[in-house]
């Protein structure tokens, strides 16, 4: 389904419901992903991620299109 066409009907959803839990609900849900995910990573993750940033700052990184050349055989199962 298109993204577009989700959020317009969830949109819809939202104005024709009276029900306050449901809007609780949604509300609850929607400010938890405001969180900025760098925060939930441990120290290790964290490390991981900046050595990846210099890996790739270095040219030393494959690109999304060739690592999905490599493993094409096992996404088409």
């Amino acid at each position: 389904m298109n993204i577009s066409v989700t959020k317009v009907e969830l949109a819809k959803n939202l104005l024709d419901t009276n029900s306050e839990v449901i809007l609780k609900h949604v509300k609850a849900i929607l400010n938890s992903y405001k969180t900025d995910l760098w925060d939930e990573l441990n120290e290790s993750q964290k490390q991981s991620v900046k050595k990846a940033q210099k890996q790739l700052e270095k040219g030393e990184g494959k690109s999304h299109t060739d690592v999905m050349k490599k493993y094409k055989k096992w996404l088409s199962k």
